[in-house]
This record gives structure tokens, C-alpha cells and sequence, in this order.
């Protein structure tokens, strides 16, 4: 079997991870992975961009927090679904790519701190995302100027519930969306990258099935359009996509599937393939600077969608 590529970045990554054992991700409670995750990212990630000012916003239908590139003014605002499998990942693991998403764009950004599994499974955060951008669309107090539509982006999980929110509410109503390495199956399919990548790059088979187990407990939630929407028929009424996908993921060909999908419809979408990186590039930015020009070249992708 031929070798993947992988970058020396990566490479020095995997290795020190490996040196330093412990037990599997999968194998924690849900709260020592959450305080993991959060470690790794203050290991890993880069600092917020520091020209954004941001606030926690109050009202919402969970913890919502804004960003704001500049003076705010009326138009689009992103609403970002953060990664981590329904189960990890919070306002302050994903804090600095949001900040890097308002600062390329110029456009507001509200993040979303949706309920997770195992304590609130599916629909949980499904349904709090999309709560969440009805009340954006309501133009809130905080954030300070009218909201004349949105966008969606996300990463992981996060990519599956900003694809839902734009699936559910249409192309009049979310402008473009952007979905980095999305997990838009999760019947653990063994095959392709899912089976090529299932060990040894962080981001595996068996930390899947654990996401999964904890936020799709009940038999067929797996299989469902929302869960999985790469198994079911595309919405005829998505807005202009960039999709990036990483080399080395177990979810790669996902993304190149949902690049197929969207472009078989003849609706506009836009692929990005981060070679020799790993599912995570993009709260790992400080380890991985071949990431950082990445994901900041999808960023400014989607921005252009949303100015265009």
C-alpha cells in the first residue's frame, strides 16, 4: 500500500504525542477529554487575531459569543459551530479561529456554545444552532447593527450543523457556507480515508464511534438526514460552499463526496485539500503553519462569496 504523504510539521506533531502516551481520548469521561481538548489548544493554537473585540451575548438560546472585526454595520453575520464530535469543544477551544474568520472577512461572527452529548444527545445541538440563528437573524441588541442575513461555517461536527442550518433555511436566507474537514457520516463507513486513517493520526475510528455512542445513542440516529446527509438527497437550495478537507483524515473523502454532490446540482462550491495535515488543522495553527495559510486561503474564500 502506498504511503501517505505527510509533512514534516505533522510528522514532529504525531511523534510527540505519541512519546508522551497516556490513555486514549475515547477512554476518558467526557469532562477529562473536554479539559484535554482545551489543553491541546492552548498548546497547539495560535493567539486571537487582536484587532477583533468580542462579547458574550445574552439572550440567546444557549451561550452565543460575538465578534466584531471593526465598527459594526448593517449585513451578513457568520454564525460558527465549533468541532469536537457533539461531545468536546466550547467558545474557547475554536475562540481563536473565530477571530481569524471576522478579521479576513470583515463580517461579524457568533459563535455558538450548543448542548453536547452524552448529557444532551441528538437533537440537542442541532436544534440549539439553528435557535441560534433565528435569534441572530432577529438582530439582538449586541451585536449592535442590523442583521440583513447569515452565512454558516463549522468545523467537524461543527460543519455537519452548519451544513444542516444552511440546508434548513435556504439560500435566501444564508448567503454561503463554509465547511472545514465536515463529518457528514457517521455510520463509521470501512472504507477509503474513514479506513486508511482510522489509526495513528489523532482524530480515529475509535474516537469517532466513542462521538458518535455519546451524541447518537438511540439505534438509527446515525443513519438520519441530519446525522448523515451525505446519505440522503441533497437539498436543491444550498448557497455557495467552500468545502476544505485534510489529507490525512478519516473524514477526507466526505468532504470530496459533498464537493461532488453540490457540484452534480450545479450549484457553486469550492474545494480545498490541506495535503499532509490532519483532521484539527484549524485550532492547531501554531504547530502547523502550513495550516494557518490554509485555512486563512478558505477563509478569504468564503468572505469573497459573502462580498461578491
Amino acid at each position: 500500500m502506498e504511503q501517505p504523504f505527510v509533512l514534516p510539521e505533522t510528522a514532529a506533531v504525531l511523534a510527540g504525542i505519541a512519546a508522551q502516551g497516556g490513555p486514549h481520548l475515547a477512554d476518558m469521561s467526557a469532562a477529562d477529554m473536554r479539559a484535554t481538548y482545551l489543553q491541546m489548544g492552548a498548546l497547539f493554537d495560535t493567539p486571537p487575531e487582536a484587532s477583533v473585540r468580542w462579547t458574550d451575548l445574552a439572550g440567546g438560546p444557549c451561550p452565543l459569543r460575538a465578534y466584531f472585526p471593526g465598527d459594526a454595520v448593517a449585513g451578513p453575520v457568520i454564525l460558527y459551530m465549533h468541532g469536537g464530535g457533539w461531545v468536546i469543544g466550547d467558545l474557547e477551544t475554536h475562540h481563536p479561529v473565530c477571530t481569524t474568520i471576522a478579521a479576513l472577512t470583515g463580517l461579524r461572527v457568533v459563535a455558538v456554545d450548543y448542548r453536547m452529548g452524552p448529557e444532551a444527545p441528538f437533537p440537542a445541538a442541532h436544534d440549539d444552532c439553528l435557535a441560534a440563528a433565528q435569534f441572530v437573524l432577529g438582530s439582538p441588541a449586541g451585536l449592535e447593527a442590523p442583521v440583513t442575513g447569515l452565512a454558516a461555517s463549522g468545523d467537524s461536527a461543527g460543519g455537519n450543523l452548519a451544513f444542516y442550518v444552511a440546508a434548513t433555511l435556504g439560500s435566501d436566507t444564508v448567503k454561503a457556507q463554509l465547511l472545514i474537514y465536515p463529518w457528514l457520516d457517521c455510520t463509521a463507513p470501512d472504507k477509503g480515508s474513514y479506513k486508511a486513517f482510522g489509526e495513528g493520526f489523532i482524530l480515529d475510528a475509535k474516537l469517532l464511534a466513542r462521538f458518535a455512542a455519546d451524541y447518537l445513542p438511540e439505534a438509527g440516529m446515525a443513519a438520519g438526514a441530519a446525522a448523515s446527509p451525505l446519505l440522503h438527497p441533497m437539498p436543491a437550495d444550498l448557497p455557495p460552499t467552500v468545502i476544505l478537507t485534510a489529507g490525512l483524515d478519516p473524514l477526507r473523502d466526505q468532504g470530496r463526496a459533498m464537493v461532488g454532490r453540490i457540484a452534480e446540482l450545479g450549484m457553486e462550491v469550492q474545494f480545498i485539500e490541506a495535503k499532509g495535515l490532519i483532521h484539527g488543522l484549524a485550532t492547531m495553527r501554531a504547530a502547523f503553519p502550513t495550516a494557518d495559510r490554509i485555512l486563512r486561503r478558505a477563509i478569504t474564500a468564503f468572505g469573497d462569496l459573502l462580498h461578491g
